[in-house]
C-alpha cells in the first residue's frame, strides 16, 4: 500500500532518525521532485517539528537552508515536508566504504546539522535584549551532542 502526506506526498524509505521523529525520502506525486519527510508522533510529550518548520521559513532563502514544501498533520503524526539538499551522511559513509577521511570530517564539521527543532529566541523580539540566562534547566535533546553548558543546566 502507497502511504501519502498532504495528499501529494509518497513516503519512501526511511532515511534517518533523531530523538523526536523519522525522517523518509519522498517524492512529490505531481512533479516527481524528491523530498525529505520529517514524522513525529502528535503524541510526543513536547512537540517540536512545528518549531523546527516556522524556524525554517524564517529563514527562507538562506545558503543551505532546505525550502518547507508542506507542513501539517496526517493520521497519527507531525508531518513536514522540506527540500532535499542532498544525500544523507549515512549514505555518503556507505558511498564511502564507511571511511571518512580526516579532510572529509572537517569538510563535514564545517557545516554540521544543528538541529532547529531544539531552538530558542535568545533575544526578547520587542526590546531585542538578550534573554537572561537560567539555571538549573533539565537536558533537552541528545547528551552526546549537547553543550557543556546545556549538562550543567545553564539555558536561556
Amino acid at each position: 500500500m502507497e502511504l501519502r502526506v498532504g495528499g501529494r506526498f509518497r513516503l519512501g524509505r526511511k532515511i534517518g532518525s533523531g530523538s523526536f521523529g523519522d525522517i523518509y525520502l519522498g517524492e512529490n506525486i505531481a512533479s516527481h521532485e524528491e523530498v525529505a519527510i520529517k514524522l513525529e508522533c502528535v503524541k510526543t510529550k513536547h512537540p517540536q517539528l512545528h518549531i523546527e518548520a516556522k524556524l525554517y521559513k524564517l529563514m527562507s532563502g538562506g545558503i543551505g537552508i532546505p525550502q518547507v514544501r508542506w507542513c501539517g498533520f496526517e493520521g497519527e503524526y507531525n508531518v513536514m515536508v522540506m527540500e532535499l539538499l542532498g544525500p544523507s551522511l549515512e549514505d555518503l559513509f556507505n558511498f564511502c566504504s564507511r571511511k571518512f577521511s580526516l579532510k572529509t570530517v572537517l569538510l563535514l564539521a564545517d557545516q554540521m546539522i544543528i538541529d532547529f527543532g531544539l531552538a530558542k529566541r535568545y533575544r526578547d523580539h520587542r526590546s531585542k535584549q538578550h534573554i537572561p540566562y537560567r539555571d538549573h534547566k533539565n537536558l533537552t535533546g541528545t547528551a552526546r551532542y549537547a553543550s557543556i553548558n546545556t549538562h550543567l543546566g545553564v539555558g536561556l
